[in-house]
Formats: structure tokens, C-alpha cells, sequence
């Protein structure tokens, strides 16, 4: 197997499957777990991309795309497992399933999910990758490899940004922002989500400030079918943003709610109009 990697930092995530493609140790199922936006589907993608050969026939990307909503994997997806894993694969030995976001799959998907894991194709392997593991019944945990990652340390950061085509204020930002998520800050720059950054940052800051009846407004027109899908983000910039204040008292109390908050905008199965307006009643 190659050494060389695209995917920036895991060193140790990285030897560990250099080690088990050589030793012809690969398991059925892995748990990719960590923060978002730091490189676990990146990764992911290039472990199928090495297993399989670069053969796109033999990887099959579950995300929550494809629902009705946007925000849940649904158990048709699972079904294309099943299907997938019954073809023989083209390119190599293996077929590879990559489940992005996996807490997104409600109880009845999970479950389908446990059937396939626990009746193993010796020629599939699976990695779930997720920043929310605890959504995951504990059954389908058990019966996957985990494998944890952890943000980027700073002086990655900014040598990936040393080759960004920004302003220096732009890189010392990200840098600081982004908390060790490369995948954010690849993102931000590819769609130049500054503005956006900027008006979450004005809105939690208004918010704080607005009477009930605008906080509750709010909340209603933040989780409205129009936006809801967006919400996982504003949250987790406003998350960002204010571990960049944690020297001010009430930046430290509004970061506690929103973590609790971020537990549970990233869970389909809860009221998340409900949580938001129980955190914006209590700035």
C-alpha cells in the first residue's frame, strides 16, 4: 500500500489503517468520531479510495441528501446497502459503504443498519462517520471499530492557510475561529462564507439583547421548513465564535447553553424549535 496521503494530520489514524491493509487485518465496520468539519469523511473517503482502488463502483456515500428533508438518513438508504454489498466487488477486494453524519438515522434505520452488522459480508466494510456517537444505539456502536479524531492543531492551521489566497486578517481569523476544523475552514473559503459568519455573529449578538417576543419569533422562523436545514451551522458558528470571548462572564454562560443546544440540533429525533427558544429565553 502507498504511504503518501492527501488528507492532512490523523497520523495515527492513518498508520493504523496502513498497519491492518498490510496485515490483511481490515475490520467490517469502523466509528469515525469527532467534531464536525474537522476531516473524518475526508479521510474516510481516501481509506475507501486505497482499499478499493480508486474504484468508484465499489463506494457507495450514504449522506442525508437524499431524504425528503435534508435531515435525516432514511431506511431506503440502508436498503441500498443491503443491494450494494450482494453485487461482487468490481476493482478489488472490497466494497466500501461511508455513512456521513450517521446520528441522523432515526431508530428504524439504525435498526436495518444492526442487521447488516451483524451478519458481516466478507468482502463490505463500513464506516460511519459522525460528531454526535451517543445517538448511535449502543448496539451498532459495539459492533464498530471506533476511531477518534481531534481538531487540527494551530500550527497545521496555519500552514494550511499560509497557502490561501486571503487577506492576513482573514487567516489570523480562521485560525482562531475555526477551533482546529479544517473542513470548516476549507469550506469558508470555497464559498466565502465570511458575510455569513458576520451575520450569525450579529444575530446571537441582537438576540441577546431583543425582548421575549422577538427571541421567540425568532426561534419560529430559525426551525421554519425554509430554514431549519441551516441551523445545525448558525449554531455552531455562534459556538465558535463565542469560545473567542470566554474572558467575558456572559460569553461563558451562553456557550454552555449552546453546546447543550448543539447536542441537540444535530439529533432529528428531538423538538428543535422547542431547544432553540429555551436557549435564546435564557441569554
Amino acid at each position: 500500500m502507498a504511504t503518501s496521503w492527501r488528507t492532512i494530520g490523523f497520523e495515527k489514524n492513518k498508520k493504523l489503517f496502513e498497519r491492518a491493509i498490510e496485515g490483511g487485518e481490515l475490520g467490517h465496520a469502523y466509528l469515525f468520531s469527532g467534531p464536525e468539519m474537522i476531516g473524518k469523511r475526508t479521510l474516510a473517503v481516501e481509506v475507501a479510495n486505497k482499499i478499493t482502488n480508486i474504484s468508484v463502483p465499489d463506494i457507495l456515500m450514504i449522506t442525508s441528501a437524499g431524504s425528503e428533508s435534508g435531515q435525516t438518513i432514511a431506511i431506503e438508504d440502508i436498503r441500498k446497502i443491503k443491494n450494494f454489498v450482494s453485487i461482487r466487488p468490481y476493482g478489488g477486494a472490497y466494497k466500501f459503504i461511508i455513512i456521513d453524519d450517521a446520528h441522523l438515522m432515526p431508530e428504524t434505520s439504525q435498526n436495518s443498519l444492526l442487521k447488516i452488522l451483524e451478519e458481516p459480508n466478507a468482502s463490505s466494510i463500513i464506516i460511519l462517520v459522525t460528531a454526535c456517537p451517543e445517538a448511535l444505539l449502543p448496539t451498532i456502536t459495539s459492533r464498530c471499530q471506533e476511531i477518534q479524531f481531534f481538531p487540527h492543531p494551530r500550527t497545521i492551521m496555519e500552514s494550511v492557510l499560509a497557502e490561501a489566497k486571503l487577506s492576513k486578517a482573514n487567516k489570523e481569523f480562521l485560525a482562531d475561529f475555526a477551533d482546529g476544523r479544517l473542513g470548516l475552514v476549507k469550506r469558508i473559503i470555497e464559498e466565502d462564507s465570511f458575510g455569513e459568519i458576520e451575520g450569525a455573529v450579529k444575530k446571537i449578538m441582537y438576540l441577546a439583547k431583543a425582548d421575549i417576543n422577538e427571541r421567540l419569533d425568532a426561534a419560529q422562523k430559525l426551525t421554519d421548513e425554509k430554514n431549519k436545514a441551516g441551523l445545525p451551522r448558525l449554531v455552531l458558528y455562534w459556538m465558535l465564535y463565542l469560545r473567542t470571548r470566554l474572558s467575558e462572564p456572559k460569553a461563558q454562560k451562553m456557550l454552555s447553553g449552546l453546546l447543550a443546544l448543539n447536542e441537540i440540533v444535530n439529533k432529528p429525533q428531538y423538538n428543535h424549535r422547542l431547544a432553540l427558544e429555551n436557549f435564546l429565553i435564557s441569554l
